[in-house]
């Protein structure tokens, strides 16, 4: 297990993404077109993929480089407060578009549906993005939703004209089939860290299997890494050339999985900024999930003395 005194920031780590509203409900059963369902309000609150790995890494103690727009409006006021309260710096402030929201719909199972209203996360420009001060040697993460619209074109040509010596961590989540082929062979180039979940990367190689096996080729051909999840059956670090190493997950009482896959990040980049291994970065991912998925909401993310706790108490 991760040993969390080693927890010590040496890189620089920017988070470039969206802080959305969430208002998060409890369904019985989704409703069919037409229907009518009962729901109850579980929570209001600032989420969004960007803002809850940044709320990871605060909480761990590790420093941001805050690369998510705060935009003008209720819920952009609501954003302000949250990086406040978690100690994140705004540096991006869009005066025209409020930020999104999100209606996230929580079934029995503990399965999650989203509806998004987009915001100001995703309108970017070269000025924005040239305010953000990326040394070379950091480390700088993107999530998928970012990279779809037309009008993520600035940050797509920010992120391929990055330094070479700067690490680029890819989530590309949900909406990855959206998300031009041509940017993704370009920003595959780069050599990126991938967490990408079993549908992900059936898109990505074009294959119905995506079994380990192929994950390995992949990054063996690619000279990419990935951490390959495979939800309650754990997730696979596959480095280029290298064994695949298993990383099983917690055994916890599940509340929902909001921010689930956003915390894992969080854990991890706060491994890799340590100078952790990915494998053991991917463990302390899988910690800090475990924790947030035991709780209500995208707001669970631990402190670093709640990590030791938990961790303290798993059974060996």
């Amino acid at each position: 297990m991760v040993n969390l005194k080693n927890l010590n920031q040496a890189l620089p780590v920017a988070i470039i993404g969206a802080a959305f509203g969430d208002i998060i409900l409890t369904i019985k059963k989704l409703p069919t077109s037409g229907g009518d369902e009962v729901a109850r309000e579980q929570s209001k609150q600032i989420g969004g993929c960007a803002f809850n790995v940044a709320r990871s890494l605060a909480r761990l103690g590790i420093e941001v480089i805050n690369g998510i727009p705060v935009g003008n409006g209720p819920w952009g006021e609501m954003t302000n407060k949250a990086m406040q309260q978690e100690g994140l710096v705004p540096l991006l402030h869009n005066h025209q578009v409020d930020n999104g929201w999100c209606l996230a719909m929580v079934e029995p199972d503990k399965e999650r549906t989203f509806i998004t209203v987009e915001g100001c996360e995703q309108y970017w420009s070269e000025d924005q993005l040239n305010q953000l001060d990326i040394s070379d040697g950091s480390l700088v993460y993107v999530s998928g939703y970012e990279l779809v619209d037309e009008e993520s074109e600035p940050l797509k040509k920010w992120l391929l004209n990055l330094d070479p010596s700067i690490r680029i961590f890819v989530d590309f989540g949900p909406r990855f089939a959206e998300i031009d082929s041509v940017f993704i062979t370009q920003l595959l180039a780069k050599k990126p860290i991938l967490t990408i979940n079993r549908d992900e990367f059936k898109l990505l190689v074009g294959d119905n299997e995506a079994s380990i096996v192929d994950a390995h080729k992949f990054a063996d051909a690619q000279g990419v890494s990935l951490i390959y999840r495979l939800d309650k059956h754990g997730a696979w670090v596959i480095e280029p050339q290298c064994e695949a190493i298993n990383i099983p997950v917690h055994n916890v009482e599940v509340v929902d999985t909001i921010a689930a896959g956003d915390s894992h990040c969080g854990g991890v980049l706060a491994g890799l900024c340590s100078g952790w291994s990915l494998a053991d970065s991917a463990r302390l991912g899988n910690a800090v999930a475990a924790v947030v998925v035991s709780t209500e909401g995208a707001n669970g993310a631990p402190t670093k003395s709640e990590l030791e706790t938990f961790i303290a108490n798993m059974p060996n």
